[in-house]
């Protein structure tokens, strides 16, 4: 799925005063691309997944997914989200949880694998009559992603799905999403703090500024996959999107 913004800004007006959570921010992103996006807390990050999702709406400008409006991805379900939170039900097994897209939003014009094999690409073959409570973090989010992909939805929208775990475990999630993107080509837009996780994910990184957020700079990750995030080559990489962040110039002087 192509995502096409031009020129969206959102500003919230329902608090006692107006704040501007994204500025005025153009990004073309190509159908199967993983992008990542990086930048300060607050800087609007997370209110860009939520206009691609139609959860809110813009303040100014376009946005196209597939050369339509967001609503109408969201009414055909060809959007997946993914948040810190997995969001089971927990009184329903795994096996249930998994399910429940194929049950209350089939889409019989895209296909998508049964439970049990859903949760076998997530390594869950094991625990499919468990139930949420009983699973660590780590297994719940295995959970949520097998759920995502019960969609078949062509856009998923990833706002930091994995932070609250583990280093390892966050290091072999994100690995298997990469294996499952690979897999199935969706068109990815994945928030996160961690710079060498972008680098590790990303075609390209996306930089943004403070609130209200605009894009300072796109980073294109010409690497191989998989990728060593302890390699030279890496490395400097992170470097370059670290001195973006800070908004330092090549030679790290702050840029005005």
């Amino acid at each position: 799925m192509k995502v096409l913004l031009e020129n969206v800004s959102k500003t919230f007006t329902d608090e006692a005063s107006p704040l501007a959570a994204l500025g005025a921010t153009s990004l073309h992103i190509a159908s199967g691309e993983f992008v990542c996006l990086i930048g300060p807390s607050g800087c609007g990050k997370s209110t860009l997944l939520r206009l691609l999702a139609d959860q809110i709406a813009p303040t100014t400008g376009n946005i196209q997914l597939d050369n339509h409006p967001p609503a109408a991805a969201r009414a055909r379900k060809e959007i997946a989200w993914m948040a810190q939170n997995p969001a089971l039900l927990p009184w329903q097994t795994v096996w249930d949880n998994v399910a429940l897209p194929l049950r209350v939003n089939r889409q019989h014009h895209r296909p998508a694998p049964p439970p049990g094999e859903l949760l076998a690409m997530v390594g869950l073959s094991d625990f499919t009559q468990a139930r949420p409570p009983k699973l660590s973090g780590g297994m719940q989010q295995r959970v949520a992603l097998a759920r995502a992909l019960a969609t078949g939805a062509p856009l998923w929208l990833m706002d930091e799905p994995f932070a609250a775990l583990d280093e390892l475990t966050r290091e072999t999630l994100t690995d298997e999403v990469l294996r499952l993107w690979m897999q199935f080509h969706p068109t990815v837009v994945w928030v996160t703090h961690n710079i060498a996780e972008a680098v590790r994910l990303a075609d390209r990184v996306v930089v943004m500024t403070e609130r209200p957020g605009h894009i300072r700079g796109i980073v294109a990750i010409a690497l191989p996959r998989p990728r060593d995030a302890t390699a030279p080559e890496s490395v400097a990489y992170i470097r370059e999107l670290r001195r973006l962040l800070r908004g330092e110039d090549e030679a790290g002087r702050n840029r005005k």
